[in-house]
């Protein structure tokens, strides 16, 4: 083996997230970088850390035990491995770097690929997780990384200079299950977007096995509430028929409908009660949302505008004609109630219908969104509803039909009194709170800082929401491990995941910091449950900086609103845990 190879590591926080140039150069140096680190844990946890290496020369980073052989023969080989006295496993996972809309690189793909050929003078980031059982005993835990290097045939052979050393110091706080941890996370499902990408056909049993993998993650990260499409396009595909070709976002209706030679309709919720099903088995399950039968979006494009000229709402429900065996939509609105009234029956006798809410992202204006819950109403009274809204007029409107309210942080930080006073008022009502395209910060976008969405969850708790809403999981282009842009949004801010190869999710960084910003605030939740206010509002002055709440989104740069920086999070983090 040549000595002249050098390697470099260093381990850093979870919440670290490896950023380049256009030319993916990081201008991190790992020279004298730190060897250890150690972190805090509850039980029934995830533990985690990241790792950077980088070396002089080009080399295979290698994270599992399987032969491997380059095509290019004199590369050298590095094996990262834990040491075997460790009590726990310890998974190893290279990441991804993508471009953003400023031409740079942020790291976020957490990849099932064990080996990636790294350039001279790279950093390579690796993020390393570790689940703490519920029963493991409080105390403290090490281990160290070794790495081992080969060349082709050449025996490998350990670089002692290089180990890394970690300690997981674990409390006795655990953590309750998902089911259970009173976080109400609604991530929207795109199940059309899925079958497109993987090129199976909508709804078959090829599509069902693929999108298990995606509800199974979903269920690993606390998601709460089914996304049910109920009719063609609800959201006109996010205005894509003016995005580059090759973003097709369209959704379509799980339900089947086929008008009889009698006149008659029939409606088949086969698929949709196999969905329904399938996130309930994974804990996805407090609430049903259903989309396309309120508050359907309106491009302006004549093509898809409205269809049923008697009714108040654009929805278009597709049928297959079994007289002229065509397909056509409904026209009437006499038909449109009947089909909403069947589908309230239906979930009426199969005992689903507490769960249910009838959804509408972001309407506008009152008046006609008014209008169009009425008629729904009339149609199938036990229906509730659930809206996405930035207006805080929402919940005096609409109180008396809906029970979920998502609030736009903007609006629920700018407007914050008569946020709480409206939260106060309707105790047996939802409040949750969203971001999407926007604000530039606190969000989850790929140029992020990782920490945003630890604060998004303590937001969550601090104003008193019962958890978080996005619009997003799977909203990809047709190459999104390529192209990391969708349209004219921020990268990132359309998919928390990545397509595999093999039919999974790939997660991401993002994810992660999500599941562990849901963790924060159980933390603050139950510190709040036990009457420790003080340890609470010490815990929330080590984070906020804007301590008058309707400015908190107000500042230019936003380390005058919130920290960004990773040691502030762990600290809380570590309060938390050793004061419960």
């Amino acid at each position: 083996m040549n000595s002249g190879f050098t390697l470099r590591t260093t381990v850093t926080f979870p919440s670290f997230k490896l950023s380049a140039d256009e030319n993916q150069k990081t201008g991190l140096s790992l020279t004298n970088a730190g060897s250890d680190i150690r972190i805090a844990s509850g039980r029934n946890d995830h533990a985690a850390f990241s790792l950077l290496v980088s070396a002089n020369e080009a080399f295979a980073l290698q994270t599992d035990t399987a032969p491997w052989f380059s095509q290019n023969v004199a590369l050298p080989t590095v094996r990262v491995a834990c040491d075997t006295s460790f009590p726990f496993p310890l998974t190893i996972s290279h990441t991804a770097m993508h471009q953003i809309n400023d031409g740079t690189y942020r790291a976020d793909a957490v990849l099932h690929e064990t080996v990636r050929e790294i350039a001279a003078d790279t950093v390579a980031q690796l993020y390393c997780t570790v689940h703490i059982p519920s029963d493991t005993p409080p105390g403290s835990y090490s281990g160290t990384l070794h790495f081992f290097c080969n060349r082709a045939f050449d025996d490998e052979f350990r670089m002692e200079d290089c180990d890394i050393f970690f300690t997981i110091q674990v409390y006795a706080f655990c953590f309750p299950d998902n089911r259970k941890n009173g976080f109400h996370l609604d991530l929207w499902q795109h199940s059309s977007n899925i079958a497109r990408k993987y090129e199976v056909p909508l709804w078959s049993n090829a599509h069902f096995a693929i999108l298990e993998n995606y509800i199974r993650s979903l269920g690993a990260l606390g998601a709460k509430s089914v996304t049910i499409v109920a009719s063609e396009i609800p959201w006109n595909g996010q205005y894509c028929s003016g995005m580059p070709e090759g973003t097709n976002l369209y959704e379509y209706s799980i339900i089947g409908v086929t008008k009889k030679k009698d006149g008659t309709f029939l409606y088949d919720y086969t698929a949709m009660q196999r969905y329904i099903d399938l996130c309930a088995k994974y804990g996805i399950d407090e609430t049903i949302s259903i989309f396309g039968l309120v508050g359907v979006w309106n491009t302006g494009n004549r093509f898809h505008g409205k269809i049923v000229r008697d009714y108040p709402d654009l929805m278009r429900i597709r049928y297959l004609d079994e007289a002229s065996g065509t397909y056509r939509y409904m026209k009437n609105g006499c038909e449109v109630d009947d089909y909403i009234h069947s589908l309230e029956q239906y979930f009426v006798h199969t005992n689903q219908i507490a769960k249910v809410r009838l959804s509408a992202d972001e309407p506008h204006d009152l008046e006609p969104f008014k209008e169009s819950l009425e008629r729904m109403h009339k149609a199938a009274p036990q229906f509730r509803c659930k809206t996405a809204c930035d207006q805080i007029e929402f919940v005096d409107a609409f109180s008396a039909l809906t029970d979920d309210f998502i609030y736009d942080i903007i609006a629920a930080s700018n407007r914050c009194e008569e946020m709480q006073a409206a939260i106060k008022a309707h105790p047996d009502k939802r409040f949750l709170h969203y971001v999407c395209c926007e604000p530039d910060y606190p969000n989850m976008f790929l140029k992020s800082e990782l920490v945003e969405s630890y604060f998004l969850c303590i937001f969550a708790s601090y104003h008193h929401f019962s958890g978080f809403l996005r619009w997003d999981y799977t909203v990809w282009n047709d190459h999104p491990r390529d192209n990391a842009i969708v349209g004219t949004w921020n990268a990132g801010d359309s998919y928390f995941v990545y397509p595999s190869a093999d039919g999974t999710p790939l997660l991401s960084l993002r994810w992660y910091a999500l599941r562990r910003g849901i963790q924060f605030f159980v933390l603050m939740e139950e510190v709040k449950k036990r009457g420790m206010q003080d340890v609470y509002d010490h815990a929330l002055s080590l984070v906020l900086r804007e301590k008058d709440p309707t400015k908190l989104i107000a500042h230019e740069e936003k380390t005058d609103s919130i920290s960004c920086d990773m040691a502030d999070y762990e600290a809380v983090w570590e309060y938390l845990l050793s004061k419960l």
